[in-house]
């Protein structure tokens, strides 16, 4: 085991796979100036959680049941706006991204990047850096230059991915026939589809369904 420092960049782990948090301890434990502080299997009280660890740095997984990842940063954010989290998925999912980053990641990277490139982050975002590989700076820069969906718009198209009809997905939101047609209309032409079977397509592929 590696001997750690007494200044050691304090780490806490938030992913629901046990296999995953083991396999970052581990490579936690043989880097000298980094300890791993705490880890939790969900995003529920992730506030807390951060805040009793006194960690300096988040990992945390983005898809997660129940309280996922992004839910989990806002909370932390809301929190601590100078907390220092670094997403960990195995989505590159414009929406993932972007949704991460607008909400105040400081870093986001595939759990498939080398171990060398995870301590490589944890480090720039401990001396107050960000970590957003170039081929994610990309997808980020690309989703930002799109108007994006509202938060009706992608409940909508959550619907329209179960089949529903409008006037169907009117009665589950309490919109008349005529706003739902609106919304289905704004979300074609935000997407850039032609239709309904496009644009659940493309919702899937950005990640704002799963």
């Amino acid at each position: 085991m590696t001997k750690k420092s007494s200044s050691a960049i304090r780490v806490c782990i938030i992913d629901d796979h046990s296999v995953v948090r083991m396999g970052f301890k581990y490579m936690l434990s043989l880097v000298p100036d980094v300890v791993c502080v705490g880890e939790a299997a969900g995003g529920e009280g992730a506030a807390k959680f951060v805040r009793d660890c006194g960690a300096d740095v988040v990992l945390l997984d983005v898809r997660m049941p129940g309280t996922d990842g992004i839910a989990a940063l806002d909370e932390i954010m809301s929190d601590n706006p100078d907390a220092k989290v670094v997403m960990l998925s195995t989505s590159d999912a414009e929406e993932d991204v972007y949704r991460a980053v607008t909400k105040g990641a400081k870093g986001y990277l595939l759990k498939e990047s080398a171990p060398g490139s995870i301590v490589d982050a944890i480090h720039s975002v401990a001396e107050g850096g960000t970590c957003l590989p170039e081929e994610l700076r990309r997808v980020y820069e690309a989703r930002a230059a799109e108007r994006g969906l509202t938060a009706r718009e992608r409940e909508i198209l959550r619907y329209v991915a179960k089949g529903l009809s409008n006037e169907e997905i009117g009665g589950y939101v309490g919109l008349s026939l005529n706003t739902v047609k609106a919304h289905v209309r704004n979300i074609l032409d935000a997407l850039n589809v032609s239709d309904r079977a496009e644009a659940v397509a493309e919702g899937i592929h950005r990640g704002i369904i799963a």
